[in-house]
């Protein structure tokens, strides 16, 4: 270890990859976003660099440490000190985070340290969600809201070193939002800002580097560390970086222009050791039919925390804008498992959506999925979720945008055809979309809901005064789409569904996930082993009900369901990789399609029911749910959001779209910029959204040129 060790932190903030394209060239990514090289800057200076400039976005005058991991798989320790010079490190000691880290003053059982003593994840691989404590995996029962399990664990392990205390926990989503949470010594969580670092040290000069290593291609250079101190001289003329695969890491030139980098969505990064890497980039999520203790979007939002704003207090407001976004803040790996911290995002444009002039070109930097135009017919900004739920109808969006008139949020219904703004509402000033707003009928109407942290509100299509429904934040709430379904977690025998205009109790048997309302006030709820029950009774558990499953296979996972219709995977006994896709009618459980063997198996994640459920896709295969016809979209598809008339799959950086009848529009022609990610859409257009800057934006891009 050398003499300047103890002023490394021992936790990295980021990892700097290179990588070949499928041309050989090479490219750089820094965490799991592509940085764009400037003209003359080597690739590795262009990676310090850029990590720098976003540590400096919360950790001003500090130094921090990186893993930089080559195209064959290796990995090494740099660090990069405030002025922007790097210097290869040792790997931290396994116990060095807690070696280095400060000791906290005893401060009572409820005082929330800001050093962080557990990290939770929830993953998504192979289509199921795996849970992580610490980077340990966790099983997971079934029928149990994951998360709670997960910090049931992080307590567990608390009660080792800090019995009696509060803890501070980070949490990550499948689609990457990061969140804290103040554990308390009974298990109650508690949504918390993340906890500022104060400035560390400036560290002294890093000694030479050894001249007799090898060089690694993404190592910096061993030799000529002298020479490239040499430039802190006025009259030095900068050398230019040595051809690839050799340049130079160190830079010591402030005066180049700082050219700020486009980064490009991608596939999750995993640093080599194959753990996650938490990002501000929110993914579409999984498919929401599935179960309320599933929900990624139940009451899990992120805490985020600038250091040049105060942190609110009871009569700030903080919107779900402020939550959802940050501006690439410097991103934690805390030993084995990781706690993120991000900036606010500025709060100063207009709050108006505003439609725009039909035929307008994209912005530059963004771009439609492959096969649609490059242009948009009308555009709702200052949404206040990057990746938004939208009501959508024919003739209908309805989307919340943040209102900076009032500091809250506002829902808000627009024309299909025009953008116009038809009708409006205020939530109330303190509160934050957790849920919707999600089409879901209420006792047989139509409604547009939406949850908060606190209330379930249910506004007509039409507009005017919504019903309300008390909720409370560790309730489960699923908003399906056949109606709301909440589970609590200090009842796991019982679950509560919105029905005569009110929450009523329906006994939820053991081992079995509540999925569907049926009309009546019946309360569907399944499990892996083919049976069903059909529950009318607050209390009463009735006989389950045994699925037909089709001839040689067995029952496998439940996938969706309606008013009308469950849909079911079966495992054919000679693969056990595949499925046969079989929807059965409601409530009596008839078999009305049985789908061809489907290679990926399907899950609730990898299918989605079109609006009016006359097709789907499942996984890489499109289904004709009137006869179970069935066939291959594209070998890698891999669905992401569907309208009536279109679906739309992620593929590598970009987004590729499908017909209603699962014909795929073709490989994206444009390459570069951000490409804008589709959320639903009507015969016309496709919702797509994208952000630039502090503001998220919705184009409505006509599905034709």
């Amino acid at each position: 270890m050398t003499e300047h060790a103890h002023d490394v932190p021992p936790r990295p903030a980021f990892v700097l990859r290179v990588q070949n394209d499928a041309h050989g060239a090479p490219t750089a990514w820094l965490d799991d976003e592509q940085v764009a090289i400037p003209p003359g800057v080597g690739t590795h200076r262009a990676l310090i660099r850029e990590a720098r400039r976003r540590a400096d976005r919360t950790r001003p005058g500090e130094t921090i440490r990186v893993i930089g991991m080559t195209q064959d798989g290796d990995t090494f320790h740099l660090a990069i000190g405030p002025d922007g010079d790097a210097w290869e490190v040792p790997a931290p000691d396994e116990h060095a985070s807690d070696a280095h880290a400060p000791q906290q003053q005893d401060h009572g059982p409820d005082h929330v340290p800001d050093d962080v003593a557990h990290v939770i994840e929830l993953q998504e691989h192979d289509d199921q969600l795996i849970g992580l404590v610490d980077d340990e995996q966790i099983p997971l029962t079934r029928g149990e809201d994951p998360y709670d399990q997960l910090l049931r664990v992080a307590r567990e392990r608390a009660d080792t070193h800090a019995a009696g205390r509060t803890v501070r926990v980070v949490g990550r989503t499948p689609d990457g939002r990061v969140w804290h949470i103040a554990l308390a010594p009974d298990g109650t969580p508690q949504r918390i800002p993340a906890a500022s670092r104060a400035a560390s040290k400036v560290p002294p000069e890093h000694p030479a580097i050894a001249q007799d290593e090898p060089v690694n291609a993404f190592r910096p250079l061993q030799d000529g560390a002298q020479e490239d101190r040499a430039q802190d001289s006025p009259e030095h003329e900068e050398i230019p970086d040595e051809p690839e695969p050799q340049p130079a890491y160190i830079d010591h030139d402030a005066t180049e222009p700082q050219t700020e980098p486009v980064a490009a969505p991608t596939a999750a990064l995993t640093d080599d050791f194959g753990r996650p890497i938490p990002t501000t980039t929110t993914e579409v999520g999984a498919h929401r039919d599935y179960q309320p203790g599933a929900d990624a979007g139940s009451d899990r939002e992120p805490d985020l925390y600038a250091e040049d704003e105060p942190e609110p207090t009871s009569s700030a407001r903080t919107t779900r804008r402020t939550l959802l976004l940050g501006g690439a803040g410097a991103l934690v790996l805390v030993g084995a498992a990781a706690g993120g911290f991000f900036a606010l995002r500025d709060d100063d444009t207009k709050t108006a959506p505003t439609p725009t002039v039909s035929g307008t070109q994209l912005p530059d930097g963004i771009r439609a999925p492959a096969g649609l135009p490059s242009s948009y017919l009308w555009s709702v900004v200052k949404l206040s979720d990057v990746a938004p739920q939208l009501a959508v109808t024919e003739k209908q969006l309805i989307c919340t945008v943040d209102n900076d008139t009032t500091g809250g949020t506002q829902v808000v219904s627009f024309d299909a055809e025009t953008g116009k703004a038809t009708w409006k509402a205020d939530l109330p000033v303190e509160a934050v979309v957790s849920h919707g707003p999600t089409l879901v009928p209420i006792d047989g109407t139509q409604s547009v809901l939406i949850g908060t942290q606190n209330q379930l509100l249910a506004y007509p299509l039409s507009g005017g005064d919504p019903k309300t429904w008390p909720l409370e934040p560790k309730w489960s709430v699923a908003l399906t789409r056949s109606g709301v379904i909440i589970t609590k977690p200090d009842d796991d025998k019982s679950a509560f569904i919105l029905y005569a205009d009110k929450l009523v109790r329906r006994a939820l048997p053991e081992g079995s996930n509540p999925v569907a309302v049926l009309s009546g006030g019946t309360l569907v709820a399944t499990d892996s082993r083919g049976r069903v029950w059909l529950v009318k009774d607050p209390k009463k558990v009735p006989k389950p009900k045994k699925l037909k499953a089709p001839r040689n296979t067995t029952p496998g996972t439940f996938v969706a369901a309606t008013g009308d219709q469950l849909v079911t995977a079966f495992v054919p006994d000679d693969d056990s990789e595949a499925s046969l896709v079989r929807a059965f009618s409601l409530p009596k459980l008839r078999p009305r399609i049985t789908s061809a063997p489907i290679k990926p198996a399907v899950f609730p994640n990898n299918f989605m029911l079109a609006p009016d459920e006359s097709w789907a896709v499942a996984g890489n295969t499109w289904i004709d749910m009137t006869t179970g016809d069935s066939h291959v979209i594209a070998s890698k598809w891999s669905p992401i959001a569907i309208s009536q008339h279109n679906s739309w799959s992620k593929s590598g950086d970009n987004v590729l779209t499908a017909t209603e009848q699962g014909k795929s529009l073709g490989p994206a022609k444009q390459t570069s910029g951000q490409v804008s990610i589709p959320r639903g859409g009507t015969s016309k257009v496709a919702y797509c959204v994208a952000s630039i800057g502090s503001d998220t934006t919705l184009y409505a891009v006509p599905l034709k040129d």
